[in-house]
């Protein structure tokens, strides 16, 4: 059932979610209304304080699409803006960056998943258990990051 294939990437996703260290970081503007990026150090200190808040939300955002399979592709273009908001430190950018990367790949594969069709599709679940594998390991990286720096 695609449904099940949905839940499946869903999952994955909150699991990730779980291990990894997220914030919701913003730059301010100049007076000349270009973006100002703040230092490493305020990255690090907002990265590392916002993470409760931005992983609650989302996982609870994820909580919610159970009882509607259909926004879930709505729901993960949501997370991937959120973290796309993310101005990781310097020592975990890349990090970050592969996390939102295989978000954003999950999201694109749900996207092409009919969440009315009963039918089986064990090509889709391969390809979630091939995403599988970065989500977490990035997750996880972000977490050690996090458990040494936070």
């Amino acid at each position: 059932m695609r449904r099940r294939a949905i839940m499946l990437m869903l999952g994955t996703v909150a699991t990730a979610l779980l291990t990894g260290c997220t914030s919701e970081v913003t730059g301010s503007a100049t007076a000349g209304g270009e973006a100002r990026v703040p230092s490493d150090d305020a990255r690090h200190e907002t990265f590392c304080t916002d993470v409760p808040v931005l992983l609650q939300d989302v996982i609870t955002q994820l909580g919610e699409v159970s009882t509607d399979p259909a926004s879930a592709v709505q729901t993960l273009t949501d997370v991937v803006g959120q973290m796309e908001q993310v101005q990781p430190p310097d020592d975990v950018t890349d990090e970050w960056e592969r996390f939102v990367t295989a978000i954003r790949d999950m999201r694109d594969l749900l996207a092409t998943v009919d969440p009315t069709d009963p039918t089986p599709d064990p090509a889709l679940t391969q390809q979630v258990l091939d995403l599988q594998p970065e989500l977490v390991d990035a997750g996880s990286a972000i977490d050690e990051w996090g458990q040494a720096n936070c």
